[in-house]
């Protein structure tokens, strides 16, 4: 069998896959293309399999269409396919986010997107790369967990323009349950933050639940609306019940990066 033949029918499987993913987390919704409302810019192949960097766009944010109110990642053949949600309050400037992800498998990605007159709309990209969950867990495991919940705040350019976006860097290993130690050559139990909720004072930015699928020192970029005021506040929580909350004044992050094309800072 060629490697292309083997290709199709390895994604005609994961689109019936879909089906029961589909049917398990959104019944008999309907769902449309959502290539005009939102994208999904992930590599086509990864280098990090446990470090894959994606973006999602929205295409709405400026204009008179109903705005996203909702995302949902899914990574079909991730042990839970359901990845992240996402869900946007008044303070949020677009439903644009940035972070990196572990990918299992071959897979199908998807992003949801549910606008606020409650339509869903879909789109997909498909990333060749394997072992991001079983990725082998950094050496210094005390370390990472000694500086655990640290978080800082950083204002990302995207362009060469005016248009700037944050960035939240939170240290925490997010362990998925599936690594060897390196020096015990145990098997970590699952480690991971799970929920992130950010606030402009008492406006909601967005709130956010997701599993062990976030790579290690989760990272999210997001956009606040430019009317919005006051401090920014994230609160972020893991599945072991930890709770770390960290507030930073109005004009936090000032000092601007240059995001490279796989997602990096420099």
């Amino acid at each position: 069998m060629s490697t292309a033949t083997a290709d199709v029918q390895r994604r005609d499987q994961d689109e019936a896959a879909w089906k029961s993913l589909r049917a398990e987390y959104f019944g008999d919704r309907a769902i449309a293309d959502g290539q005009d409302v939102v994208t999904l810019d992930a590599p086509y192949r990864a280098e990090d399999p446990a470090v894959v960097p994606i973006t999602i766009s929205d295409l709405r944010a400026g204009t008179d269409e109903p705005p996203i109110r909702k995302l949902w990642l899914v990574i079909d053949n991730n042990p839970v396919p359901m990845s992240a949600q996402f869900e946007f309050g008044p303070a949020a400037g677009s439903a644009t986010i940035a972070l990196r992800v572990r990918v299992n498998s071959y897979t199908y990605m998807r992003v949801l997107a549910e606008s606020s007159d409650g339509q869903l709309y879909m789109v997909k990209r498909y990333v060749k790369a394997s072992g991001g969950c079983s990725a082998p867990i950094g050496r210094d495991l005390n370390a990472a967990r000694q500086n655990m919940g640290e978080m800082r705040l950083r204002r990302v350019r995207i362009d060469d323009g005016d248009e700037t976006r944050s960035q939240l860097m939170i240290r925490h290993p997010n362990i998925t349950g599936l690594q060897m130690d390196q020096l015990t050559r145990l098997v970590e139990p699952a480690h991971f933050v799970d929920a992130i909720t950010l606030r402009k004072g008492d406006a909601l930015v967005l709130d956010s639940t997701m599993t062990f699928s976030l790579s290690a020192n989760p990272s999210l970029q997001f956009d606040v609306a430019r009317n919005a005021a006051g401090e920014l506040t994230a609160e972020v929580q893991d599945n072991k019940g930890n709770q770390f909350r960290q507030t930073w004044p109005a004009d936090a992050g000032a000092s601007q990066a240059k995001t490279t094309d796989d997602g990096t800072i420099r």
